[in-house]
Order: structure tokens, then sequence, then C-alpha cells
């Protein structure tokens, strides 16, 4: 067996998974608020309810060796990055969101993507927040009533909110950043 070297074995960026109540609504919210699309490969759409395989349950490391799960891929077409959806039938998690803080310890504190312009990210963010809580789904903008400013001396500005399921993210503006990530091979 051939030693694994990661900075040459690992490949490619797959993708970023997040645990949601439902996978319709959460699809409907990364579709609207980032500009998602559903996914597919040469087999169709990357859309797979119900998956009870034994396989998946030991590699995940459910002690039962069952799982129930609903998975669906989105795939941002400018940036090529996809999020993975799953909403677990069985085994079920501990149901509560945490929306930690940006400095808490442990685990990843935020994904960023990169915009064209932070201040105007923000006030559709800002916009979003009033049509997702009449749906009973929160965002949380951290600084809410503070638009992002120019860190000087650098030319970036920034800001960050939490999304209904706990996830944080980050909108940046003036980073220069190449277009060349790699994700997922459908």
């Amino acid at each position: 067996m051939a030693s694994f070297q990661p900075g040459r074995d690992i490949v490619a960026f797959s993708h970023i998974n997040f645990i949601v109540d439902d996978v319709d609504v959460a699809a409907e919210f990364y579709e609207t608020v980032l500009g998602f699309e559903p996914a597919a490969n040469p087999d169709g759409p990357m859309t797979y309810p119900r998956v009870d395989l034994a396989t998946f349950a030991r590699n995940a490391g459910f002690d039962d060796g069952r799982v129930d799960v609903d998975i669906r891929f989105l795939k941002h077409p400018g940036i090529g990055v996809f999020l993975e959806l799953f909403r677990y039938h069985h085994p079920r998690g501990d149901q509560t969101i945490h929306r930690r803080a940006t400095n808490d310890l442990g685990g990843v504190r935020h994904i960023a993507v990169e915009v064209s312009d932070a201040v105007t990210a923000y006030h559709f963010i800002r916009a979003q927040q009033d049509v997702w809580s009449k749906r009973g789904r929160e965002i949380t903008i951290l600084g809410q009533d503070h638009e992002p400013e120019e860190l000087t001396p650098f030319p970036i500005r920034f800001f960050y909110w939490i999304d209904p399921w706990g996830g944080q993210w980050e909108m940046e503006e003036g980073r220069p950043v190449g277009r060349t990530v790699q994700s997922i091979v459908g």
C-alpha cells in the first residue's frame, strides 16, 4: 500500500455539509439567499431521499449500523462549491440549533464567500431576515446595525451572518482571489 501524502493526495475540495430539518426548505433558502442551484451528475439530480445503507451507517460511525437520511446536493454556478444537505430521520442527533459567537473555540467558525459589494450584500441579507422570519426561520447578522466598513489600511470590507441552521457565513469584498477552486466530481 502506498503512503498517503496530503499535499499530493488531497486533490479537490469536495463539499460543505449542513444538517437541516427539511431539505426542501433548506435548498430553497440556499438557492434564494446564496445563489446555489440543484446539482446533477450523469445519473440525474443529486437528490437521494431516505438513504438507508448499512455501509453509510458504518462509515459515519453509527453504532447500531442503521441510518435513514435525506440527502440533496446544491452547486454554486459561479464558484463551483457544493453544499450537501442532510436531514436525518435516524439516528436523530441534537435538534438544537447552536448559534455560536464568532470567537467561540472549536469547529469551523465561518464559511467566507467573496462578493462584489459587501454593503449591497449586507442590505440583501437584511431584507432576507424579514422574508425568512415570516416563515419561522432566523437569520442573524452579527453587528446588526453596522454596515461593513473598509479595514484601513486593507481594502477589505466584510460582515458575518448566521443562517437558519446555525451556519456562519462571511461576505467579504476586496480580497484578490483567483477562480481556482476545484469541487466534487458528480
